[in-house]
């Protein structure tokens, strides 16, 4: 029989990263995310993963102007966050799925960056 599964730290990173990601501190989330991944169990890892990808997807958007890194960076993290439908450690995963494939589409259509724009258009996650 296996130990139970502390994911109480993951609980934890992932409430601090979404905080600092909805302020805007992108590299910040990822950063913290991606830490909270290397101690992470296993079936905890995907997720981070996805939500280390929409960190690094909008730190390079916003912070480079990156048009096509951004918009797979992004693209992969809604594809990882998927089986995690309807939500997963109160981050409402559905949402987040619809509103940043609305972005991701919008992203597309863009020549160059428009960074007071992007970051007026750029969800949060709840």
């Amino acid at each position: 029989m296996t130990a139970p599964v502390d994911v109480a730290p993951v609980a934890a990173a992932v409430a601090k990263g979404v905080r600092l990601f909805n302020h805007g501190r992108y590299l910040d989330a990822q950063q913290v995310w991606e830490e909270a991944w290397r101690e992470a169990p296993p079936s905890e890892r995907a997720f981070l993963e996805a939500l280390v990808q929409l960190g690094a997807g909008l730190h390079m958007r916003t912070r480079r102007g990156a048009g096509r890194g951004a918009v797979h960076l992004l693209s992969q993290a809604m594809v990882g966050l998927d089986e995690y439908q309807p939500s997963h450690f109160g981050v409402d995963v559905t949402a987040a799925i619809a509103e940043f494939t609305v972005h991701v589409d919008w992203l597309r259509t863009l020549d160059r960056p428009h960074r007071l724009i992007d970051r007026l258009r750029i969800p949060r996650l709840r």
